[in-house]
């Protein structure tokens, strides 16, 4: 039996994507509105429990946030309620740094440093337009940055944890090899 990943970029507008390792993922966005903070963090538990019941995931993978006095706790606090609402239901849970999992999709984890005289907000949405334009090199359907993220995310999440993965997404360098 193949693994089934849901993955969540979380923030205000959450990127998910789900499917079986070595497959194309289905990809959505939840926008969590405008509210307060607690109602954000009660969409989020929704959020999951009905993907949860809808795809059985056996594996939810979120995006971590940054650390050290650089993450919004609150963006951070999402995340949390996605993974404990998770394992409320059994559903086991990981998360990966951003900087992996564009390392892997990628080929590189590219920061604002790799686009010099750009503003830092011109440089992220440079690196959010690459990881999308690989999303589309791939065949897979993201209407926005946030599901191209989520699909990434979840690329990553099928190769640390299932063997079936194994460079399905290289693009066909083995074309034709036998």
């Amino acid at each position: 039996m193949s693994l089934r990943v849901l993955a969540l970029d979380t923030a205000i507008a959450t990127g998910c994507a789900f499917g079986v390792a070595g497959g194309k993922p289905h990809c959505w966005t939840v926008n969590l509105g405008k509210a307060e903070w607690d109602v954000r963090f009660a969409r989020m538990l929704r959020l999951v429990d009905h993907a949860i019941t809808k795809y059985q995931p056996d594996l939810l993978a979120v995006e971590g946030t940054a650390a050290g006095g650089y993450g919004n706790p609150d963006l951070i606090g999402l995340a949390i309620c996605a993974r404990a609402q998770a394992s409320l239901r059994g559903v086991r849970t990981a998360i990966y740094m951003p900087n992996s999992v564009r390392r892997h999709f990628l080929g590189k984890a590219l920061t604002a440093r790799d686009f010099p005289g750009r503003t830092k907000a011109a440089a992220k949405g440079a690196i959010k337009a690459q990881v999308i334009a690989r999303c589309v090199l791939l065949g897979w359907d993201v209407a926005d940055d946030n599901q191209a993220d989520a699909a990434a995310l979840f690329d990553f999440a099928c190769s640390m944890e299932s063997r079936s993965h194994q460079m399905t997404t290289v693009g066909g360098l083995f074309a034709g090899q036998k």
